[in-house]
């Protein structure tokens, strides 16, 4: 799920991104080969590189009439044999909440790609079609992350500027639990982890090896992560009685070689779990307080008789089409296949015009809408089309893109599928 995702990854989770080098919109700076990302497969010495692109505004999907007051705070992305169904959480001056969307005219598998090519509003079938309340007591919503069918929300009190500068904030949070299994209905399981003196900004969740469940809560940005593991192996028959059994702080960061020791304000930490047993958490933040640019980090867990480490691996810039997304609001991962790692982001509240939510998509380079090849080049255009140089395309919101058949070759032009 969009935030992370059922089952297991089969590409490595690390070296995510060269050192330095952002990940872009296509459409925003769709001629710089340099804005790519890597995933790399796992296990062997000499590992295969696999380019990973933002397609985020040429990609940019929107679902229509949400409740324009809300804040809109993190992300999940769940999915049935109908398709994928979007869940955001959102918070106001009186409750926190889930908006549930639907995005029917988007493939059932695989990225979703943009609803917006061959029109100007969503298609009737993306929007948002319910708000579901989930705690009325707390008014902030903090991160949320899913495992298989189950879907874990954390929320805290909220808090006027003027308290947060005088430390006056109430410092608790509260953890909700959903069985997701008909992600149209998810359905609120009867228990919560409660927390005293400390915020749940961050949520992580993933499964052990000896079936019980390890869930990782943040407090204020990240900076203190508390571990708490399941009594049971089963989180729908009853209260599981998670119970903390230690805590981490960003004071004891470890980091490898050639990695920045930067530890961001995470608004988002989603787990990844690597067919070799390898655990990684992704925290998602936007730098200077907010004001500055998006990045995705890469964390590896490691437990041993002296506790937990986090090894910082790696660091990636994300960049969207202005006005967008922001990672400090929502944003999370998504494993569509065992070898494909997709992000989700959007900004602070629905578009001030329309009221749509626009949600943008980071995807492998040459992996397309619906685990199709990739079809959008690194080509612009304009009224003149695009350069016959590329092969069979079409312009569409001035990006060069194969025309149906052909696959984009990651050298700016189009060949015929049937070819790779």
């Amino acid at each position: 799920a969009l935030l992370l995702s059922a089952g297991r990854l089969t590409a490595s989770a690390e070296d995510v991104c060269p050192a330095g080098a952002p990940c872009s919109s296509a459409a925003a700076d769709a001629a710089q080969d340099e804005h790519t990302a890597l995933l790399q497969h796992a296990a062997s010495a000499s590992r295969t590189a696999r380019e990973v692109r933002a397609h985020s505004f040429a990609n940019a999907s929107r679902a229509s009439r949400p409740v324009m007051t809300n804040v809109l705070r993190s992300f999940e992305m769940l999915a049935n044999a109908e398709g994928h169904v979007l869940q955001v959480n959102i918070g106001n001056a009186n409750i926190v909440g889930m908006n549930k969307a639907e995005l029917g005219s988007r493939p059932a598998a695989g990225a979703m790609g943009s609803n917006m090519r061959e029109q100007k509003t969503p298609p009737a079938q993306d929007a948002i079609k319910q708000v579901i309340a989930v705690d009325k007591e707390y008014q902030h919503a903090g991160g949320m992350n899913s495992f298989e069918n189950i879907l874990a929300i954390g929320v805290e009190p909220a808090c006027e500027v003027s308290a947060r500068v005088s430390g006056g904030c109430k410092t608790a949070g509260r953890v909700h639990f959903y069985d997701t299994t008909d992600p149209l209905n998810p359905k609120k399981l009867p228990y919560t982890v409660e927390r005293r003196g400390i915020t749940a900004g961050t949520v992580s969740l993933t499964q052990q090896d000896d079936g019980k469940y390890l869930l990782v809560v943040g407090g204020t940005d990240a900076a203190q992560l508390d571990f708490y593991i399941s009594q049971t192996t089963s989180l729908l028959n009853g209260d599981p009685g998670f119970k903390q059994v230690l805590s981490w702080t960003s004071k004891s960061l470890l980091v490898d070689a050639g990695s920045d020791s930067d530890y961001g304000a995470y608004q988002t930490m989603n787990f990844i779990r690597q067919t070799d047993g390898s655990l990684f958490l992704v925290g998602f933040f936007r730098a200077m307080n907010g004001l500055g640019s998006d990045y995705a980090d890469l964390f590896k867990v490691d437990s041993s008789s002296a506790g937990i480490s986090l090894t910082k691996k790696k660091s990636i810039k994300l960049k969207c089409a202005p006005s967008t997304c922001n990672f400090q609001a929502a944003a999370g991962l998504y494993i569509a296949s065992p070898d494909t790692l997709l992000v989700y982001a959007s900004d602070w509240e629905p578009h001030w015009k329309d009221g749509s939510l626009i949600i943008n998509e980071f995807r492998p380079k040459f992996v397309g809408v619906g685990g199709q090849c990739e079809r959008i080049t690194t080509g612009k255009c304009g009224w003149t089309g695009c350069s016959s140089s590329r092969g069979p395309t079409e312009c569409i919101d001035e990006v060069c893109v194969c025309k149906e058949g052909f696959c984009h070759n990651g050298d700016g032009k189009c060949v015929a599928a049937s070819s790779r």
